[in-house]
């Protein structure tokens, strides 16, 4: 089962690794991105900042779709994270059984390189190709929210997307 598939363009650290994992009682973390693959110094990294508890796999968009779509996936407590919006359309699209996933977050999208991104939340920004890969993640029905930990305020994606679209 995975319980949160999270858009974070940070990947993995602390709120993550400690405070997610721990609320949803993450055994295993898949890091779904093409580029971090072909990265050793980064995914060394990223392994550096995952307790021995928990498993790690850094697997691209493809990788990470056929992990989930295998049947084994499915006693697991598993969390996704995802760079951004694109990444998370591009893996749900290729997912056949949509229920295996509780909940789609955002943590922090685009605030890195802002450019000409229009703020969601102050924790969100979007450009035109965001909007469009979020607006298919709420057409898959999934619950999706923008938390940035546990015990933040949650803020439903589909009234948060209405402040860029005034």
């Amino acid at each position: 089962m995975i319980k949160m598939l999270r858009i974070d363009d940070r990947l993995l650290h602390g709120q993550v690794v400690f405070m997610w994992t721990k609320q949803l009682n993450i055994k295993g973390i898949i890091v779904a991105n093409d580029e971090l693959v072909n990265d050793p110094i980064q995914s060394l990294a990223m392994k550096l900042a995952v307790p021995e508890h928990l498993k790690l796999l850094i697997k691209t968009i493809d990788e990470a779709a056929k992990l989930i779509n295998d049947p084994r996936a499915t006693g697991m407590n598993i969390l996704v994270v995802m760079k951004n919006p694109i990444d998370a359309a591009r893996l749900l699209h290729k997912i056949e059984d949509k229920a295996v996933i509780e909940c789609v977050n955002i943590g922090n999208s685009g605030r890195i390189d802002k450019g000409d991104r229009m703020m969601m939340t102050k924790e969100v920004y979007v450009d035109a190709a965001d909007i469009a890969a979020i607006e298919e993640i709420l057409a898959t029905g999934l619950p999706f929210e923008i938390q940035m930990i546990p015990t933040s305020n949650k803020v439903q994606v589909k009234e948060a997307l209405k402040n860029v679209r005034k």
